[in-house]
């Protein structure tokens, strides 16, 4: 009994850092929390210049742009989505070590847990206990936030579009397309961080190339891009942007119509599982003595193991079989 207690404490000590880690306390620094500590170091210093007035300008400056320097992105960099870049994206202020940890505390205490009463396969199985669950939380939190940029971002090129075939310099048309977003808007908020490292004399490919780093996006990039080489080159930027905005309305589409596809099967497995517990509680009604027998019996008892394992192997591969990629 003293065991599961402090196995118990260790488990809610883990999700209280948790908890606290999300809501806004860091637990490290480095390099995967470079543009979150732009980000902070950005709105401190504008709370800051506005306070103090022109004493605190110069040494802003050089805040901003030993900033802006450090969050350089490097666009020719590997594609691969690590754990480094997901934490990132989903702005979780903790090292991937700090991750890993949380994964084998959960892994640990599930495996023990279950191995009080099941048999060995289930507590194997507990083992990906960690390592699931905090991966659903992770892509959880990325989606949350590429839902939030992906919502704006087709009508927001449009109104770019629009104000650029009016005479527009690109940033001004860029500035007043986000101005007539909500407050809470995600785009809003990167093209203000971006406009600021202007206005403090951060060079513009900087600038614009930080635009959305931490957003898990695949679209972002080709905006950067054809911003940087309209800046650098000229051309028709309209035209292009009019393009990626095609692009992008396309491919909410077709994400729309697979989640809709996918999602009667999904309901499905759901609808059928539903009918299987419902049928178990209606025989345990009628005649308990089944039930409560079978689980006594050490042969009973195995048989419904098996069927608890056969049922969380079907719900994994059906999460597989209909998962879409953004």
């Amino acid at each position: 009994m003293n065991v599961i207690v402090i196995i118990l404490g260790i488990v809610i000590l883990a999700v209280l850092v948790l908890v606290l880690l999300l809501l806004g306390f860091p637990a490290g620094h480095g390099a995967f929390d470079v543009g979150y500590a732009t980000r902070t170091q950005m709105n401190r210093i504008v709370a800051a210049q506005r306070q103090q007035g022109k004493k605190a300008q110069a040494e802003a400056l050089r805040e901003i742009y030993r900033s802006a320097e450090e969050a350089r992105v490097d666009k020719v960099c590997t594609s691969e989505l690590t754990l480094e870049k997901r934490l990132k994206y989903a702005q979780w202020k903790m090292p991937p070590l700090f991750f890993r940890l949380i994964e084998v505390v959960i892994s640990i205490v599930a495996c023990f847990l279950v191995s009080l009463k099941f048999n060995i396969v289930l507590t194997c199985l507990a083992l990906l206990t960690g390592p699931f669950f905090m991966n659903w939380l992770l892509n959880l939190f990325i989606n949350r936030r590429f839902k939030a940029f992906d919502r704006d971002y087709a009508p927001f090129l449009l109104s770019v579009v629009s104000l650029l075939k009016t005479g527009l310099d690109p940033i001004q048309a860029l500035e007043t397309a986000a101005q007539e977003l909500e407050l809470g808007s995600l785009i809003r908020s990167e093209v203000e961080l971006m406009l600021e490292r202007l206005r403090y004399g951060v060079p513009e490919e900087k600038s614009i190339g930080v635009f959305g780093e931490d957003i898990y996006h695949p679209e972002i990039e080709l905006f950067v891009q054809a911003l940087l080489l309209s800046r650098r080159v000229g051309g028709n930027l309209s035209d292009t942007l009019e393009r990626l905005s095609k692009q992008v309305r396309k491919r909410q589409f077709f994400r729309d119509s697979a989640n809709a596809a996918v999602g009667m099967q999904r309901g499905s497995i759901w609808v059928i599982l539903f009918l299987m517990v419902a049928m178990e509680g209606y025989l345990y009604v009628v005649f308990p003595e089944t039930i409560k027998d079978s689980i006594k019996d050490d042969i009973g008892w195995q048989v419904w193991q098996i069927g608890i394992v056969v049922i969380l192997l079907g719900l994994y591969w059906i999460r597989q079989v209909t998962k879409i990629r953004t």
